[in-house]
C-alpha cells in the first residue's frame, strides 16, 4: 500500500487524463478519423506517440527485471528495438509512399494480393494485439496492487476496463493526448528516480565492481556464440530488430501527412526511445548493485516502493499507468479497426454504423487480453507469445512488398503458413532454445520466395510503385554529401576562426578579465589539501593562465599590423579561451575531486565558451579539454585519480553529456536561426546592391506599369511606414510577440518590394540592346537545388507545401548563371505562393544529347485554359490570381525573356482548378 497522498496523485492524474483525452475526441463521425485522424498531427506528436507505444507499462517492468535477472545479454538485445524503430525511419518509412492512405497492414496486404490475405493478416493484427494488451493489463494488475493492495487479478479486470472504455469511447485522438501526456509525465519521472537511486549510494566504485565482476555483464562470455544462453540472446536480437508493423505501428505511419514526416518521427523516436531504455537500464544496475539478492519478480515493486520518495511515488505509479493506457489503446483502436474494416466487411457482414461496430469491436479485443493476462507466463513470455502471432505470418511478406517485391496471393498465402505452421512447431518443440518467430520468419522468407519461382508467379523484384520520396531522399543525401565535401576540399582557416571569434574588441577584453575572474575564483576556493598535494601545479598555472589573459586584455593596445591580419587575433582568442577555461577549468575539477564550487565554475565556463562560439566547435572544444586533461591528470597528479577513478570517470561523462545536450537542444536551434539570418541578410544585401545599379536605368514598359506602380508600391510601402510609425510611437508598450509580428510585417513587405523592383529592373535591362551575358558553364542540377534551399528559407513561413525533387545529377549547361537563377526564383516563388497545400514537384532531364527539359508542377489553384498563352505578356496576370492585393504581371514574363535569350522556350499546362505545369528547355551547350 502507498500513502494517501501518493493514491490522490495516482487517482487524480488519471482521472484528469481521460476526462482531457475523451473530451479531445469529442465530434469523431468517421472510422478513418477514429482511426487515424485528420492527419493534422505535428511531427514531435507523432514521434511522441511513437515512443508511447514502444513504451508501455510492460516495458518498465520487462527491462527492469529482465537486465537486473541477466544483464548484458538482455542489454544487448534490447538495444535492437531502438534500431528497429530507427530502420523504420531510415529505411522502410521512405519507400512507403503508396500506403500512406491505407487504414491498417491488412488493406494494404488485400489491395495487393487479395482477400484471403487481408483476412489472414487481420486474424493475424487482431490477435498480436490482444496479446501486447495482456502484457500491458498485467502490469497494470501489479500497480492496482501497489497502490490499493488489491491482489493482481482483479488489477487486470480493472486495467482492462478502464483502458478498453478509453480507447473504445475516444479514437486516436484520445489516443494521442495519451501518448503525448505519458510521454511528458514519464520522461520527467523516469530520470528523477535514476537520480534519487543513485543521490542514496554513497560509494560509486560498487557500481563499476558490479559491471567489472558480475558474469552478467562479462563481454567475452556474453558474446560467446558457442554458450546456449548467448545464442538465445543473439537471436531475441535478431527478433526484436526487426520492424513488426503491428497494428499500432502502421498507424502510426498512416497517421503522417507525408512520407518525410513519417521519416523524421521515426528517427526521433528512436533517440527519444534510447534515452528511456538507457534510463531503464541505468536504474536496474543501481538496483543490481546496492541490492543483488532480490527476487526478479519484484524487482520493479521495490524501487517504486522502496527507492522512492511521497509524492514521487504517485507521479511514477501515476506515468506506469498512463504508459500502460497509452500503449493499450493503441492496439485496442487499430485492433478494433482491423476486426470491423478488414475482417467482418470482407467476409460479408453488412455494417450500417461501422463507428459503434468498431467500439463494440475493442471491448471484445479488451476481454479477450484479459484473459492472456490471466493466463499466466512472464512478461517476456507473454511478449514472445504475441509476436507469432504476426511476425512469421504477415511482417515478412509485407516487409518484401515495401521494398519492392511483388507475387501472387497463391506464394502469400503459401509463406504465411510455413511461416505459421514453423513458428508453432518450434513453440511445442524447440530444436534450439531460440523466439519462435525467428524460426517462423526464416521459413515464411524461404518458401515467398521459392514458390514464386518455383511455381512462376507474376511480379518479383518490381520496385516502388511511387518511388518520388525516396529519390527526393537520394538526392538530397547526396546532394548533402557533395556539398560536405566540397566544404572539407575548400576549407579555409581564416573564416573558419572568424566565425569561432568574437567580431568585437570588446569581448577579446571581457574574455581576458573571465580568465581572471575564473582562475582566482578556483584558486580562493580549491581545498588547502588540493594546494599542499600538488604545488608545482598552483605554481605554473597561476602566470601561465595571468600571461594568456593578460594578452586578451592588452587587445587595445596591440600593434596595428597584428590587428590587420585577423588570423592571429583570432587563434590567440580561441588559444586562451581553451586553456584558461575548458582545460583548466577540468584540471581544478580534477583535483579538487569534483568539489560544488570547481564544478559549478567548470559548468560557467563551459556555458560561456558555447555562447560565445559555433555549438560544434564549442563540442570539440569541451571534449578536447576533458580528454587533455584527464591525460594530463593521469600522469603528472595520479595522486587525483588514485582514491576515486570511477567515480571521477562517471562525474567527467555526466559533465559532457549535460553540457552537451544544452548545446545540441538549446544552443543549436538558436545558433542555426542565427545564420540563416544572416545568410537572409546577405541574400537581401547583394540583391540591394544590385537593384541600386539596375533601378537607374529602369523604364516603363508598357502603360499598365502606371497603374501597378501604385498598388505594387504602395501597398508595401504602406505596411512599411505604418508599423514602423507604430514601433516608434508604442515600442515600449508593446509585448515582445507584437513587436515580432510588426517587424515580421515590415520584412515581408520589403521582400514583396525588393522582388518587384528586381524582375522590373531585370526585365527593363534585357529589353535594352546593350545588355551582357556573362556565359559560364553551369551545373543546371546543383543551382535548382541551391534555389530551392533559398527561396524555402526566404519563404519559410509561406513554404507548407510537400516539395519532390526529382533531378538528374550532372546536367551541364552554358548560360549567365544570375538571369538562369533569377528565372528558377521566380518559378518557385511562383509555385509557392499559389500552392498553400500539396505537393510542388520540380524535374530536370536531359532529352536526347542536345537538350535539358526542367519542370516545376504544383497542386495550386491552376490557371484558366485561355489565359495559358497571355500570362508570360508583361504585365499580364492570371485572372485567379488578379485580385487587389496580388499579381504584378512580371516574373513569368521574366522568365520567358530570360530563356529566349539563351534559346531555350517555355510553356504553361494546366486543367484550370487544381494544377500547374511549366516545362522549360534549355540547350546543351
Amino acid at each position: 500500500m502507498i500513502s494517501q497522498i501518493d493514491m490522490a496523485i495516482f487517482i487524480g492524474f488519471i482521472a484528469l487524463t481521460m476526462i482531457i483525452g475523451l473530451s479531445s475526441s469529442y465530434g469523431i463521425k468517421s472510422m478513418r478519423e477514429y482511426a487515424i485522424g485528420d492527419k493534422k498531427f505535428s511531427t514531435a506528436t507523432i514521434a511522441a506517440t511513437i515512443v508511447a507505444t514502444w513504451a508501455g507499462g510492460r516495458d518498465f517492468v520487462l527491462i527492469i527485471s529482465e537486465t537486473y535477472n541477466n544483464g548484458l545479454y538482455f542489454i544487448f538485445s534490447q538495444l535492437g528495438e531502438v534500431i528497429a524503430i530507427l530502420l523504420v525511419g531510415v529505411i522502410f518509412a521512405p519507400r512507403m509512399g503508396e500506403f500512406l492512405n491505407n487504414l491498417s497492414t491488412p488493406e494494404a496486404m488485400g489491395s495487393l494480393y487479395g482477400t484471403k490475405v487481408r483476412i489472414i493478416s487481420a486474424i493475424s493484427g487482431f490477435m498480436v494485439s490482444a496479446g501486447i494488451l495482456a502484457g500491458q493489463l498485467k502490469v497494470s494488475g501489479l500497480i492496482f496492487e501497489y497502490c490499493f493492495g488489491y491482489p493482481e487479478i482483479y488489477g487486470v479486470i480493472m486495467g482492462g476496463i478502464l483502458v478498453t472504455l478509453y480507447s473504445a469511447l475516444g479514437g486516436l485522438k484520445s489516443v494521442t493526448f495519451t501518448d503525448v501526456m505519458q510521454l511528458l509525465t514519464f520522461g520527467t519521472m523516469l530520470p528523477t528516480l535514476a537520480f534519487c537511486i543513485f543521490g542514496k549510494i554513497k560509494d560509486l566504485n560498487i557500481i563499476i565492481n558490479t559491471l567489472s565482476t558480475n558474469k552478467l555483464f562479462d563481454y567475452t562470455e556474453v558474446f560467446d556464440f558457442t554458450r546456449p544462453k548467448s545464442v538465445y540472446f543473439l537471436f531475441l536480437f535478431f527478433w526484436a530488430i526487426v520492424p513488426g508493423f503491428s497494428p499500432a505501428s502502421f498507424q502510426r505511419i498512416a497517421m503522417a501527412k507525408n512520407v518525410e514526416q513519417s521519416r523524421k518521427s521515426f528517427i526521433i523516436a528512436a533517440l527519444m526511445w534510447l534515452f528511456i531504455v538507457l534510463t531503464l537500464v541505468f536504474i536496474s544496475v543501481l538496483i543490481l548493485s546496492t541490492n543483488p539478492n532480490l527476487d526478479t519478480k519484484n524487482v520493479a515493486k521495490y524501487i517504486l516502493l522502496e527507492q522512492s520518495y511521497t509524492g514521487l511515488r504517485g507521479f511514477i505509479l501515476a506515468g506506469l499507468m498512463a504508459m500502460v493506457m497509452s500503449t493499450a489503446d493503441s492496439y485496442i483502436n487499430s485492433a478494433s479497426v482491423i476486426f470491423i474494416h478488414d475482417l467482418c466487411k470482407p467476409l460479408g457482414f453488412k455494417i450500417q454504423k461501422e463507428l459503434i461496430a468498431t467500439r463494440i469491436a475493442a471491448i471484445l479485443l479488451g476481454a479477450i487480453a484479459i484473459g492472456f493476462a490471466l493466463s499466466g507466463g512472464s512478461l517476456l513470455q507473454l511478449t514472445l507469445f504475441a509476436s507469432i502471432f504476426s511476425m512469421p505470418v504477415v511482417s515478412v511478406p509485407f516487409m518484401m512488398t515495401i521494398f519492392g517485391f511483388r507475387s501472387s496471393g497463391t506464394s502469400v498465402l503459401i509463406a504465411m503458413a510455413a511461416g505459421a505452421t514453423t513458428a508453432a512447431f518450434w513453440k511445442i518443440n524447440p530444436i534450439i532454445d531460440v523466439p519462435a518467430a525467428v524460426p517462423g520468419m526464416a521459413a515464411n522468407l524461404i518458401f515467398l520466395i521459392g514458390s514464386h519461382y518455383i511455381l512462376r508467379q507474376p511480379g518479383g523484384w518490381v520496385g516502388i510503385k511511387d518511388p518520388a520520396p525516396l529519390i527526393a531522399l537520394q538526392q538530397e543525401r547526396q546532394f548533402k554529401w557533395k556539398k560536405f565535401k566540397e566544404n572539407l576540399q575548400n576549407f579555409d582557416f581564416t573564416k573558419f576562426m572568424s566565425k569561432n571569434s568574437p567580431n568585437n574588441e570588446l569581448m577579446y577584453v571581457y574574455t581576458g578579465l573571465f580568465c581572471f575572474f575564473s582562475l582566482y575564483s578556483n584558486m580562493a576556493t580549491i581545498s588547502h589539501t588540493a594546494k599542499l598535494a600538488f604545488p608545482l601545479f598552483f605554481e605554473f598555472v597561476t602566470p601561465s593562465v595571468l600571461f594568456s589573459a593578460t594578452a586578451l586584455l592588452s587587445y587595445p593596445l596591440w600593434l596595428y599590423s597584428w590587428k590587420k591580419n585577423e588570423v592571429i587575433e583570432h587563434v590567440v582568442w580561441n588559444l586562451v579561451t581553451f586553456y584558461g577555461l575548458v582545460y583548466i577549468g577540468f584540471i581544478f575539477a580534477i583535483i579538487s575531486n569534483f568539489a560544488p564550487t570547481q564544478v559549478m565554475i567548470l559548468i560557467i565556463n563551459l556555458i560561456l565558451v558555447a555562447v560565445l562560439v559555433r555549438w560544434q566547435w564549442a563540442l570539440v572544444m569541451i571534449f578536447a579539454g576533458a580528454f587533455v586533461s584527464s591525460k594530463v591528470a593521469n600522469i603528472y597528479f595520479p595522486g587525483a585519480l588514485a582514491s576515486s577513478t570511477i567515480s571521477l570517470r562517471l562525474q567527467i561523462i555526466y559533465l559532457l553529456l549535460l553540457i552537451g545536450s544544452l548545446l545540441i537542444i538549446f544552443l543549436k536551434p538558436k545558433q542555426e536561426q542565427e545564420s540563416l539570418l544572416e545568410e537572409r541578410i546577405d541574400h537581401l544585401r547583394n540583391r540591394i546592391v544590385d537593384q541600386e545599379k539596375e533601378m537607374i536605368s529602369a523604364l516603363s514598359l508598357k502603360s499598365e506599369f502606371i497603374r501597378n506602380v501604385q498598388h505594387e508600391y504602395h501597398t508595401p510601402m504602406t505596411g512599411i511606414m505604418s508599423m514602423s510609425q507604430m514601433l516608434y510611437d508604442s515600442y515600449d508598450s508593446l509585448t515582445d510577440t507584437e513587436r515580432k509580428d510588426a517587424a515580421e510585417v515590415i520584412f515581408k513587405s520589403f521582400v514583396r518590394l525588393e522582388s518587384f523592383d528586381s524582375n522590373i529592373a531585370t526585365l527593363s535591362k534585357l529589353n535594352r540592346s546593350g545588355y551582357e551575358l556573362k556565359v559560364e558553364k553551369i551545373n543546371i542540377s546543383e543551382l535548382i537545388q541551391e534555389r530551392l534551399k533559398v527561396c524555402q528559407k526566404l519563404y519559410k513561413d509561406e513554404a507548407e507545401s510537400e516539395f519532390i525533387l526529382n533531378v538528374e545529377e550532372g546536367i551541364i549547361v552554358k548560360g549567365d548563371k544570375y538571369y538562369l537563377g533569377q528565372m528558377m526564383d521566380n518559378l518557385i516563388i511562383n509555385a509557392i505562393t499559389y500552392c498553400k497545400k500539396g505537393s510542388i514537384t520540380i524535374g530536370l532531364e536531359k532529352v536526347g544529347i542536345y537538350a535539358a527539359r526542367l519542370t516545376v508542377k504544383d497542386e495550386g489553384i491552376g490557371i484558366p485554359d485561355n489565359e495559358l498563352l497571355d500570362i508570360f505578356g508583361e504585365f499580364m496576370v492570371s485572372s485567379k490570381t488578379r485580385t487587389p492585393s496580388g499579381g504584378r504581371g512580371i516574373g513569368l514574363a521574366l522568365c520567358k525573356k530570360v530563356l529566349e535569350i539563351h534559346d531555350g522556350s517555355i510553356f504553361a499546362e494546366s486543367d484550370g482548378k487544381s494544377w500547374t505545369k511549366f516545362t522549360i528547355t534549355l540547350p546543351l551547350r
